[in-house]
């Protein structure tokens, strides 16, 4: 029986870390860029509630449309307009759930019918966007992405337009979180109600962090979170525990081991690696 347990434990984090790494990857690459969007959650939910109220197939493309824009809303205001990063997240998340509900408000509870998915092939097929990142980070447009959210003033001085290169990270980060909301609810809920998607984009952009900005590391940490959830699904139906006792600890978990991720980057090396311009604004009269 135990045996059987931790199977079924793996193999449900490894659906679930799908759609993890996903919206993990696009805030890889928002952060890198100098953004900490926040937000984030605001534009998976969003997304997943396009995703429920269109249904399959076009749902899946009509959420990465809405969710894409969504995010690129908060870059233009979050850049262009120098907002505060933080105070603009916490409001994109709660315009995020308020449109979200009233969108898929038709579509609660109503099952969608979905493919058998199995975690080994879509977590697979989430390595190999990993990987793709990856690359696109070592390219010219990736260094410029890295290079804005470590020296934007530098970057500016050499021609090359900050507030455009935060932009397509924008546009990365937005397709890759909002293709996550739409996996949520086509392919691993099946269905929606306005909890169930709740926290994945806060999750993500705490996965981030963990993985130290790496897309490739990326794959490791957003199992931590994923093994979490998966964690607490099984429990819920071994214990006679209240389910928000539980859907607390993946949130919990992941903290904790970002927890130990600073303090180890505060002693080491590792904290080179954080861009140095995060959550920061860059105005191009104040530069230095």
């Amino acid at each position: 029986m135990a045996v059987d347990q931790v199977a079924s434990i793996t193999l449900e984090a490894l659906r679930s870390a799908a759609p993890m790494l996903l919206a993990t990857l696009g805030a890889v690459v928002g952060q890198r860029a100098g953004v900490l969007n926040l937000g984030l959650e605001g534009v998976v939910y969003l997304s997943a509630a396009v995703a429920a109220a269109v249904g399959p197939p076009w749902g899946f493309v009509a959420a990465i449309i809405v969710g894409t824009l969504y995010n690129l809303l908060y870059y233009v205001l979050s850049n262009d307009f120098a907002l505060n990063q933080i105070l603009l997240g916490f409001a994109f998340t709660m315009v995020g759930y308020g449109v979200g509900s009233q969108v898929a408000r038709g579509v609660v509870g109503r099952p969608i019918e979905k493919p058998v998915v199995y975690g080994v092939e879509t977590f697979a097929v989430a390595v190999v966007a990993a990987v793709a990142v990856y690359f696109f980070l070592r390219s010219r447009v990736g260094l410029a992405i890295k290079a804005s959210g470590d020296d934007p003033a530098s970057l500016d001085l050499m021609g090359v337009d900050v507030y455009n290169i935060r932009r397509v990270a924008g546009l990365v980060e937005g397709v890759f979180a909002s293709a996550a909301g739409a996996y949520l609810v086509l392919l691993y809920y099946g269905s929606w109600s306005e909890q169930l998607v709740m926290g994945w984009g806060s999750l993500a952009v705490i996965t981030a962090m963990i993985s130290l900005w790496s897309p490739l590391l990326a794959i490791a940490a957003s199992l931590v979170p994923s093994f979490f959830i998966s964690l607490a699904y099984v429990l819920q139906r071994l214990l006679q525990v209240s389910p928000h006792l539980l859907n607390v600890v993946p949130y919990v978990a992941s903290i904790a081991v970002l927890a130990t991720v600073q303090v180890a980057m505060r002693k080491t090396r590792l904290k080179a690696l954080a861009p140095r311009w995060l959550a920061r604004p860059y105005i191009r009269e104040e530069r230095t």
